[in-house]
């Protein structure tokens, strides 16, 4: 699966991105599973039968009890009905058409975005752009790679001339075997804007960046950091982009965003 290039789903929308190579699951990255004791026997039986993990409950209507599960690493949404012996996995809708279980489930899945979230991002290692004394500051999770974030750079080229922005590439390395080496010659370069610009500027095969083939343990112990936190907040691609918005709200787009979307990022 190493260089897998694909189009992200995320939240029901197509997203243009890279995917990240999986690794086998463990215990730790996974969320924490709802107690045993609190889920049905009949959620159980469905669980150790069709291979569904239960991660946690669901806000369900009336009589029904909702489940965040996961099958094959994607979360699912379970139901138990309200006989209480049947359960369907997948999405409710009532007698007129109305979704009632996208929100619920999306508000269960999604990491809380909050004020410590804007503080684990400022200590991540990155690469800036921009302006030394920003109104504006925006983390972009990206890999030397990944052609997306190379889009995303020459898209955002411009807002950096409003002379109030900073970009601040968290690098990480999870699209390529080369990833890890190329993003340790920018981070542990003398001028880690200057290797990254000249990265992006010739980007893949006429990078003047090299692939390092020993990695120094510091370095390496930054990228890995930088893909734990990735890892918490369930970015499953890169490029994702983190912002506050006008309201001081952050705000997460995964994926190459639109050009709507830029605007909004960057307040033009």
């Amino acid at each position: 699966m190493l260089n897998r290039y694909a189009l992200l789903a995320a939240a029901g929308f197509l997203l243009m991105g890279c995917n990240k190579v999986q690794s086998n699951p463990t215990a730790a990255d996974a969320p924490a599973a709802a107690s045993s004791a609190a889920i049905p026997a009949p959620v159980q039986a469905l669980a150790k039968a069709g291979g569904i993990e239960i991660h946690g409950s669901l806000q369900a209507p009336l009589g029904y009890q909702g489940f965040v599960g996961s099958y094959r690493d994607q979360p699912v949404p379970v139901y138990l009905l309200p006989d209480g012996q049947h359960v369907v996995i997948g999405s409710l809708y009532d007698a007129k058409g109305g979704d009632l279980t996208s929100g619920p489930f999306r508000d269960a899945i999604t990491p809380k975005l909050d004020a410590s979230l804007w503080e684990s991002l400022q200590q991540t290692h990155w690469v800036a752009e921009g302006s030394d004394h920003p109104k504006r500051i925006v983390y972009v999770f990206t890999d030397t790679e990944c052609p997306y974030c190379h889009r995303l750079w020459q898209a955002t080229q411009p807002y950096l001339q409003q002379g109030d922005v900073q970009i601040r590439n968290i690098i990480v390395a999870v699209i390529a075997p080369e990833s890890l080496g190329r993003g340790a010659a920018v981070l542990s370069a003398a001028d880690p804007h200057a290797t990254y610009l000249a990265h992006e500027q010739h980007f893949r095969n006429n990078s003047p960046v090299p692939v390092l083939k020993d990695v120094p343990t510091d370095v390496k112990r930054k990228i890995a950091e930088n893909e734990a936190l990735m890892d918490k907040l369930q970015i499953e691609g890169t490029p994702t982009v983190l912002y506050k918005d006008a309201g001081g709200s952050i705000r997460m787009v995964p994926g190459m965003p639109s050009q709507d979307t830029l605007k909004s990022i960057f307040g033009s």
